[in-house]
């Protein structure tokens, strides 16, 4: 029998997925937006390494975000302090014409 065409399989490099050191979630006083704004994330892992990554706020406190990033083909989450974000603005793609 001929193997599929295709991948298949865990998505690459996703068995290694180590997340990154991240905040108890709060309790209290959460905004979940109807849209989240983009944002510029800082996220430190446990090798001591550090990534910033584009993503979105999906909630906050006064201190704290709940950030959502891409990672491995993933969507990813962690609540990181709200000092570790900065806004980040989407650009319209170009349409072409017809």
């Amino acid at each position: 029998m001929a193997e599929r065409p295709g991948w298949h399989g865990i998505p690459p490099s996703a068995d290694r997925y180590v997340p990154p050191l991240q905040l108890e979630a709060p309790t209290g006083s959460i905004t979940e937006p109807a849209r989240s704004p983009a944002l510029w994330v800082e996220l430190d892992y446990p090798d001591g390494t550090r990534r910033i990554m584009k993503g979105f706020a999906m909630a906050w406190t006064g201190t704290t975000v709940r950030a959502q990033w891409i990672e491995y083909s993933r969507a990813r989450e962690a609540w990181v302090d709200a000092a570790r974000c900065r806004r980040r603005t989407l650009e319209p793609h170009a349409t072409h014409p017809s």
